[in-house]
């Protein structure tokens, strides 16, 4: 068994066809997909998919950067927030998608937006030490600037979603924490990816976590398509060609490591 723990699927793509997305992770054998969620809005969605699927779907809490880089901080949005954790603690299982995103930084505006991505971040991570939870990182043209803030606050419970960088940025963070896991997706399978590869092939198996970010972009060999949980099996193909291990101690191993960091029994 597997898990793919990141995606999307209360997206229209895929939540007009959700119970074909199960039946196709169930003949993957994709055992659970945890649903994460952009900001409030998208929350109750993916908390619907957690009570609809119960023991196959999980949900998380947060607010990405790129909304958050537009939302001044304020203690009423904060409590929203917390009363979702509160009101469904048994299904929600981590915070996200918190982080950094340089990516779309207004010209003349970047610094109040970076300035809101860290102060939602910081509060992010302070929720999920109050109610024991993990946080799922973003990071994207902003490698120094996330590196730097998980150091400084002390962030040693988190996964690097999608992981897009090189083996000195794992090892960094491995240095800091032996908390930090890192989820490879699609990346992982495009083939001028050399870098990404070269870090999940040396990585400490017991800190790698597989995921598919569906629906967006598929991995290479169903490329093209709408990506969904049950091609998590094609991004663990690719990463046992990667390493040395066998499959099965791969599989096994990746298994324990998604059920352990997200508390899951």
């Amino acid at each position: 068994m597997i898990i793919d723990t990141h995606a999307h699927c209360y997206w229209d793509n895929l939540e007009a066809k959700i119970d074909l997305i199960v039946e196709n992770m169930q003949q993957a054998q994709v055992s659970h997909a945890i649903q994460i969620w952009c900001d409030i809005e998208t929350s109750l969605k993916a908390i619907d998919l957690a009570r609809r699927f119960p023991g196959i779907f999980y949900a998380t809490v947060g607010y990405h950067p790129e909304t958050a880089q537009d939302m001044k901080f304020n203690l009423q949005e904060v409590e929203r927030f917390e009363k979702l954790i509160l009101d469904h603690r048994d299904v929600i299982v981590a915070l996200w998608e918190t982080g950094l995103d340089y990516h779309y930084l207004n010209l003349g505006n970047e610094w109040i937006q970076k300035k809101n991505q860290e102060e939602w971040w910081l509060m992010q991570w302070e929720l999920a030490q109050k109610y024991n939870l993990p946080l799922v990182i973003h990071t994207r043209d902003a490698r120094d600037a996330t590196l730097d803030f998980i150091v400084e606050h002390d962030i040693y419970r988190a996964v690097i979603h999608c992981y897009s960088e090189d083996p000195g940025f794992a090892q960094k963070l491995m240095d800091f924490s032996s908390e930090i896991y890192f989820a490879f997706g699609w990346i992982l399978t495009y083939k001028k990816s050399e870098l990404v590869q070269e870090t999940a092939k040396i990585l400490p198996l017991d800190r790698i976590l597989l995921e598919t970010d569906a629906p967006f972009l598929s991995p290479q060999v169903v490329r093209g398509t709408v990506n969904e949980p049950a091609h998590t099996r094609y991004i663990f193909d690719r990463l046992c060609e990667i390493r040395s291990e066998n499959p099965g101690e791969i599989e096994d191993t990746i298994y324990k490591n998604s059920l352990r960091f997200y508390g899951i029994e």
